[in-house]
């Protein structure tokens, strides 16, 4: 059915599909991990905290390899210790276990995120980039949106699994003690994991010269950081992280103390229908993308982003449950946008640049620390407001590089 090319970006748009599957379930999991081995908040919270220190540490060193070696050899052996560090879990089962999983899994997470940018660059051509990176965005929204559905029909089939005849519920039975039927989805990944690494084997990738030149890598980065526009689209990436996450981890406490909203109830839904849109949006900005400069949408989306963020802030609680869900919407083309924007401002060196980029996923971290601290001087609709200045800079970047084309007879313009 598919074939060159066509494979292997379908076979990238199953990768994010299952990326979005792993990093989702992890924030199920937590209430789960504080009931089974009893830990605090505090202790839960070095779950999400390693995810992401391993995404923002392993970035660079995964464009580093992505230099050197080729991307089927970089994601057979990422998806090999993936596998590795699911088994570590359900076969110890223990917090600390789970921790140690949740690292691997975050560090396999950021060499595939690297590799397959300027793998899908290659496949589709850089005119196309920004089209491509966005369908991935959507199949990964598709996979966090879904994973908590299937992680709720997986504990109710484990439930039902003692004593039951049939061969996969007595598998499921036998691999699952009682009372930890949610570890049942990670046997998934694993089952999920392996098949992909047989699927990636049959797989053809494009031919791509891995680098033999004698410049040290540091060197190549500090040239690449010594690039004016490299830089600025790393900022810009970064606010785009912080602005996404710091409204998410805020949502439904601002709800709650702006308009009474109930956390676990309404505020939920909110917050339900903000992850619903930053996937859905991505349907829009296909479209989209198809008839306009990936430039010239980032610009109108961004626009439209703060317009909903500055009503949500300053409306009634009615108006502000559907004006955050929008400013959702909006977001959701920004990151791939402005990654292939940077992209595109290179000739070479895509693999590194790549790496450099994603460990801009630490502004995920930096908004809402930024939005916590000051809301506890001035109030969280005071500090949520700081985040229109990385709104505001995304859409300055937007206007601003208006030097990079997707033509397509120039792979390439620096800014």
């Amino acid at each position: 059915m598919f074939s060159g090319n066509n494979r292997v970006l379908f076979v990238v748009n199953l990768m994010f599909f299952q990326v979005g599957l792993l990093m989702s379930v992890m924030s199920v999991i937590i209430p789960e991990v504080i009931n089974t081995f009893e830990v605090s908040y505090g202790m839960a919270s070095v779950l999400p905290f390693s995810f992401y220190i391993a995404l923002a540490s392993f970035s660079v060193p995964a464009g580093i390899a992505g230099a050197h070696f080729s991307a089927k050899r970089i994601l057979l052996v990422t998806f090999a210790f993936a596998l590795c560090g699911v088994l570590t879990f359900v076969a110890f089962l223990s917090f600390w276990s789970s921790a140690l999983s949740v690292f691997i899994m975050g560090s396999a997470v950021a060499v595939i995120q690297v590799t397959a940018a300027p793998l899908v660059r290659r496949a589709c051509g850089p005119e196309r980039f920004a089209f491509h990176s966005t369908l991935n965005q959507l199949m990964y929204g598709l996979g966090a949106f879904l994973s908590p559905v299937i992680y709720s029909a997986l504990i109710d089939f484990a439930k039902s699994a003692e004593g039951s005849e049939g061969l996969l519920r007595r598998t499921m039975a036998a691999v699952v003690p009682g009372g930890f039927e949610w570890v049942s989805a990670y046997w998934l990944f694993a089952v999920i994991i392996a098949v992909f690494i047989g699927l990636l084997s049959w797989v053809k990738f494009p031919e791509h010269r891995v680098s033999k030149d004698t410049i040290t890598q540091g060197e190549s980065y500090f040239g690449l950081l010594r690039r004016r526009h490299v830089i600025i689209f790393f900022l810009a990436l970064l606010a785009y992280a912080s602005c996404e996450q710091g409204i998410a981890a805020w949502l439904t406490k601002f709800f709650e103390d702006h308009h009474g909203v109930d956390p676990q109830r309404e505020g939920a839904m909110i917050l339900s229908y903000y992850w619903l849109l930053l996937t859905a949006g991505c349907s829009v900005g296909l479209v989209l993308l198809k008839f306009f400069p990936s430039r010239l949408v980032l610009m109108m989306l961004t626009v439209l982003a703060i317009v909903f963020f500055l009503i949500g802030l300053l409306s009634s609680a009615r108006v502000a449950m559907w004006a955050f869900p929008l400013v959702a919407a909006c977001e959701s083309v920004m990151w791939p946008v402005i990654l292939s924007l940077a992209l595109n401002s290179v000739k070479q060196d895509h693999e590194k640049l790549s790496g450099l980029m994603y460990t801009a996923s630490l502004g995920g971290a930096i908004g809402p620390v930024v939005v916590g601290f000051f809301g506890d001087q001035f109030g969280l609709q005071w500090s949520l407001g700081l985040l229109l200045v990385p709104f505001l800079f995304v859409l300055i970047v937007s206007i601003w590089a208006r030097g990079v084309t997707e033509t397509k007879d120039q792979e390439a313009v620096a800014v």
